[in-house]
C-alpha cells in the first residue's frame, strides 16, 4: 500500500492544502467536496453491485445525506464554528473512506488517495485557526 501512487498523490495534495490554509471561506470547495464524493460513492455502488445493489445504495445514500447535512449546516452557522464543523466532516469522510477499503464499492486507489487527503484537509482547517 505504501507504494501506491494514489496514496502519495493524496499526501502531496493534502500537504499543499495544509501549507496553503488561510481564512476559512464556507463557500469554498472545501465545504462542497465531501457530499460530492459521497455522491460519487453512490454512483459507484449503483454500478458495481448486482443483487446487493439496494443495500449498498441505501448505505451510500445515508452517507450522502449526512455529508450534505454537514455542508449545509456549515453554510448556516458562524464561519468560526463552520470551520470546525466541516473539519469534523472531513475526518468523518476519512473514516468513511477507510470503511470502503475492501474495494467492493469504490476502487481501492480512491480510498488510498482520499484517506490521507481527507485527514490533511481536516488538519488544515483546524490549524488555520491558529494562524
Amino acid at each position: 500500500m505504501l507504494r501506491s501512487p494514489a496514496l502519495w498523490l493524496g499526501v502531496a495534495l493534502g500537504v499543499v492544502e495544509l501549507t496553503d490554509s488561510g481564512p476559512f471561506d464556507p463557500y469554498s470547495p472545501t465545504t462542497f467536496i465531501p457530499p460530492l464524493v459521497a455522491l460519487i460513492y453512490l454512483i459507484f455502488a449503483a454500478s458495481r453491485h448486482g443483487a446487493d445493489r439496494s443495500a449498498a445504495m441505501r448505505i451510500q445514500a445515508v452517507g450522502l445525506v449526512c455529508f450534505t447535512a454537514v455542508s449545509v449546516v456549515t453554510l448556516i452557522v458562524d464561519p468560526a464554528i463552520g470551520r470546525y464543523l466541516i473539519a469534523a466532516g472531513w475526518l468523518a469522510h476519512a473514516a468513511w473512506d477507510f470503511a470502503h477499503r475492501d474495494g467492493r464499492v469504490v476502487p481501492k486507489w480512491i480510498v488510498r488517495f482520499c484517506v490521507p487527503f481527507d485527514l490533511l484537509v481536516a488538519t488544515s482547517l483546524v490549524v488555520g485557526t491558529w494562524s
